[in-house]
């Protein structure tokens, strides 16, 4: 059985048959209405609490440390196993949200990361609390990529690019500074009154879990993608969701789209929903090429936000500092998905990668030899997490859009998966360098990765202003003519 089966004939790129419309000339002709600002906002919800929970145990790790008795290595498996579990979750999340739709992916990754929070908060020891975190990484481990591939499946072309990064804009960006600013608060001035140093780090799980029962509540509404709907065949509903989207709220409407689809209105090629599709040609090169990228600029992002807070800690500065001076340094990663956003309509995607890399290389490198006093490692700090967060951003873009619609949460999710894996592994080698190198270790490694990430994105296509459609499906059939 061969990964792409032809069942329409095209002589190019572009070549559509039936009536001529098609999924991503109907969303083009929409714009951006009201109804998909709530889809955004509703899938931007689930991201934030995913940012902020992933830097958790990195900023409370002394309170941690101090009340379960256990060590730097201990600590560092408590963050492997939530990225194990991320790992676990994003698999299963892409294969559920091929399979059974993106919205039903989506909402039950965020009822798992609640379940998984309360347990944390209640952990009576270093097991619990590692199982506990393994379930959190399980929940949130789907939840980027299926946002993502949501939002890029139900946006125009036009505007893809910019409503996926500002998705990071607002978790990534924003929500890598509130975390820190908040869990400086937590654990100051909140602190005593939540019971000291040896209970506020479970009353901080509790505050990070519960408000996100209210996303999973709202999140009913979301529509099913009409993309989705289209690779299942069920041409009316897919109507009906455009329909949706082109209104001015989630509620189901009598409405038609301002264009209806037909069943010869389906993409000239249609791909089977089997993950192993990802590691057989012609999908094999995007996959291999966007996963090394992944790995390289997800492991580092990962292993920097872990041990920055312990690295500040164990080069003197205190606890409350330490969190300041990472919630400083995380003004970068704000500017840089805000960057990101905006280069993304205008900026081809392998321009960007590769530039936000070699500059991101650099500053690692400075890091490494200029990063001793608080100012220099304020500044470049600030600098690496800027070119990260330009980087990480662009690249969640581009995966989401370089796998056809059959396979896409699956391929984004295992994408992203392989920089899951990176965030696992990774920060035991940083620990051991820097117990030899000190800070030049960590960011040399980080110097490493980026130039590696650079060579990679060479192999993947380009995808700025090109539909989905185009991008895989027509291209597919395309080759296969």
């Amino acid at each position: 059985m061969t990964a792409v089966s032809r069942t329409t004939a095209t002589t190019g790129s572009t070549a559509r048959t039936g009536s001529g419309h098609s999924v991503a000339s109907v969303l083009d002709s929409i714009g951006f209405t009201r109804a998909q600002f709530w889809i955004f906002l509703l899938i931007l919800a689930g991201e934030f609490f995913n940012t902020l929970e992933q830097n958790s145990v990195g900023a409370m790790a002394t309170n941690i440390k101090a009340s379960l008795q256990i060590g730097d290595v201990q600590l560092t498996a408590i963050n492997t196993a939530t990225v194990v579990g991320g790992l676990i979750g994003r698999v299963l999340a892409g294969f559920l949200a091929d399979r059974y739709g993106r919205r039903f992916s989506l909402s039950l990754n965020l009822l798992i990361y609640t379940l998984g929070g309360l347990l944390s908060a209640l952990s009576f020891n270093y097991d619990m609390l590692l199982v506990s975190r393994l379930i959190v990484g399980i929940g949130i481990g789907g939840e980027f990529m299926i946002g993502i591939v949501m939002i890029s499946e139900m946006v125009s072309t036009k505007f893809r690019g910019t409503a996926i990064g500002a998705i990071n804009v607002g978790a990534g960006g924003l929500g890598n500074f509130i975390s820190y600013g908040l869990f400086l608060l937590l654990l100051g001035p909140l602190a005593i009154p939540l019971g000291g140093d040896d209970t506020v780090w479970r009353w901080s799980f509790v505050i990070l879990a519960l408000p996100a029962l209210l996303v999973v509540f709202y999140r009913r509404r979301l529509p099913e993608t009409p993309r989705f709907l289209l690779s299942k065949g069920r041409v009316d509903e897919a109507n009906r969701s455009l329909a949706i989207i082109a209104s001015n709220s989630l509620k189901p409407t009598g409405a038609r789209p301002p264009v209806e689809l037909t069943p010869d209105d389906l993409p000239p090629t249609q791909m089977h929903s089997n993950p192993a599709v990802l590691f057989r040609r012609p999908v094999l090169r995007r996959t291999v090429a966007l996963g090394v990228a992944s790995w390289m600029a997800f492991g580092s992002q990962v292993t920097l936000n872990f041990l920055m807070p312990t690295l500040l800690v164990e080069r003197g500065y205190s606890v409350s500092e330490s969190l300041l001076y990472t919630m400083i340094m995380n003004v970068g990663s704000l500017l840089g998905a805000t960057a990101a956003a905006l280069m993304a309509s205008k900026v081809g995607r392998r321009t960007v990668v590769t530039a936000a890399g070699i500059l991101g290389c650099i500053t690692a490198l400075s890091f490494a030899a200029f990063g001793n006093a608080t100012g220099s490692i304020l500044v470049l700090g600030a600098l690496f997490q800027f070119f990260t967060m330009v980087t990480n951003t662009t690249l969640a873009t581009w995966t989401a859009e370089v796998f056809p619609t059959a396979i896409r949460a699956s391929g984004a999710s295992i994408v992203n998966g392989i920089g899951n894996i990176a965030g696992a592994v990774m920060p035991f080698l940083a620990v051991a360098l820097y117990g030899s190198f000190a800070f030049a270790g960590v960011f040399g490694l980080a110097a490493v990765m980026y130039a590696v990430l650079v060579f990679a994105a060479r192999f993947a296509p380009e995808t700025q202003g090109r539909t989905l459609e185009d991008v895989n499906e027509n291209a597919f059939a395309t080759a296969s003519h």
